[in-house]
């Protein structure tokens, strides 16, 4: 366990504890978890830290009830409703495609909490016509949660989000509580499960071969280990074709497991594709106004005949000399790096050669920092080609945020208001803390007219620069300092406000 500043090392002695059995990481604040260990002390009649540590380790339900409040179990019916449409519009519709009509479709929520996720996704797979060919797993390291999710009784709390709506015709009322009707409840099968070990995937604990598992908002939780542990074990549950959805804030599984990458509006969705699946690497975009310089014609010299001469006697064999080593041939030039061989390209760009400079990075567009060189050369002589380029680059490289802050630039030029704010946010998801993605948001949604969200955008990168050396460069800016990005954020901020309190008057 990494040092922090607990205040008594009791409270590092039980954190250790939890973090060797769950995996989790050390809380972002010390004082906030060590009030929930406090409570936790209380509610199970504790108050000696060393005695409540060997409670700890015998009593599953004081286990519980401390990761309970070390942990945040918010959920409610079909949250995050953008996940829920990329199952019926996107999911679904390929696995139908690729499993026989007779397939049991088995679907996996993984940190099911108080089981809100599991119902909403057997609800919309009876929507979509599953009918009783479907088997909804759900686990969770909470046997408390777990009890409370099988009772199926909620408050109308569970019920707050818009697509909440759709789970009204499976509920009745019952003392003030909303009840689910056991069609949906039978549907749907409880487990503990703790993730953090490797007793899964197997047929014992019931996770193999899954269609479509959702994890979300559990990864946030893990150390690093953990994550990469829990990333590959996720992978190996599905089966081929099958989709994993994380959480907005979950950390990027890109590296940890062969999962396929599927970029969408609201974040990343995972695939894994059978062996040999062709992966979306479309070829380099051709723009007609930079043809190919074509190739010099080549006539080989005729050969001379040689003369016919009869073969010589073979010669009496000489003594056989001494063996000799060979000479030791020097090691090999290493092979130029990506920037050296994209130096002509950026000389180009240098001089103002737009359509050099394009030719030149096209030339070496094997990986996005050719791609993102192509884009800025040719955003400068035709956004239109700029804007393909963007679409093609983007689809070979899904996770390169620097080519979708591109595209969000390039988008926002064209006045594609709507692209470009997706554009925006995706790179905001893949990279949390870049500042000029903040920056580039603001400025789609002020033009959009979404004052409030361009005010929260502008202040993020507002901060978010205010948090670096005033003289440092910010990263893709095109050098520009932190401290005077900083002051456009906070102009553009102030002005906003100044502009809502106007129109609230």
């Amino acid at each position: 366990m990494e040092p922090a500043p607990w205040s008594h090392p009791g409270y590092a002695h039980i954190f250790a504890h939890v973090q060797q059995r769950a995996g989790l990481q050390l809380p972002t604040c010390i004082p906030a978890a060590e009030e929930g260990i406090d409570r936790a002390m209380a509610r199970a009649g504790e108050k000696d830290r060393a005695l409540y540590l060997g409670r700890l380790t015998s009593d599953p339900g004081a286990f519980d009830d401390l990761l309970n409040e070390l942990t945040i179990g918010e959920t409610y019916f079909f949250r995050t409703h953008e996940h829920f449409d990329f199952l019926r519009h996107h999911a679904l519709p390929e696995l139908r495609r690729t499993r026989s009509p007779e397939h049991a479709l088995r679907v996996w929520s993984a940190g099911c909490a108080s089981g809100e996720e599991p119902y909403s996704l057997a609800v919309l797979l009876m929507e979509e016509g599953y009918g009783h060919r479907m088997e909804v797993h759900a686990t969770d390291i909470s046997r408390a949660a777990l009890a409370h999710a099988q009772q199926a009784s909620y408050s109308a709390w569970s019920l707050r989000s818009t697509g909440a709506e759709r789970m009204r015709p499976f509920l009745r009322m019952e003392d003030k509580r909303y009840v689910l009707a056991s069609e949906v409840r039978h549907r749907v099968r409880f487990h503990y499960l703790n993730l953090a070990l490797d007793t899964w995937p197997s047929p014992e604990s019931g996770i193999s071969g899954m269609d479509i598992i959702f994890c979300r908002n559990v990864l946030i939780y893990f150390t690093r280990p953990t994550i990469a542990a829990v990333a590959r074990r996720l992978y190996e549950s599905l089966a081929e074709g099958g989709f994993l959805i994380t959480g907005p804030s979950d950390p990027n599984l890109a590296g940890l497991a062969p999962l396929e990458p599927l970029l969408t509006g609201w974040g990343v969705a995972w695939q894994r594709l059978p062996p040999g699946a062709p992966r979306a690497a479309p070829a380099p975009p051709a723009f007609p106004f930079l043809p190919p310089t074509p190739a010099a014609a080549f006539t080989p010299p005729p050969l001379s005949p040689l003369p016919m001469v009869a073969p010589p006697r073979p010669p009496t064999p000489p003594p056989q000399p001494a063996p000799h080593r060979p000479p030791t041939l020097p090691p090999l030039p290493a092979a130029p790096s990506v920037t050296e061989r994209l130096e002509p390209a950026r000389q180009a760009m240098e001089r103002g050669d737009w359509r050099n400079a394009a030719q030149l990075a096209r030339a070496q567009e094997e990986g996005p920092e050719a791609a993102a060189m192509t884009i800025r050369a040719l955003a400068n002589v035709n956004p239109g080609a700029a804007a393909t380029a963007c679409t093609e680059a983007t689809a070979r490289f899904p996770l390169a945020a620097e080519l979708r802050y591109l595209e969000a630039m390039v988008l926002l030029g064209l006045g594609r208001l709507g692209e470009a704010e997706r554009a925006a946010r995706q790179v905001v998801y893949l990279e949390p803390a870049l500042a000029v993605a903040h920056l580039t948001l603001g400025h789609v949604l002020r033009r959009q007219e979404d004052l409030a969200g361009a005010q929260r955008a502008f202040r993020a990168a507002e901060e978010l620069c205010a948090a670096l050396p005033p003289d440092s460069p910010v990263p893709l800016s095109e050098g520009e300092r932190a401290g005077r990005l900083a002051q456009v954020a906070h102009d553009e901020r102030v002005r906003l406000e100044t502009m809502m309190k106007r129109e609230e008057s």
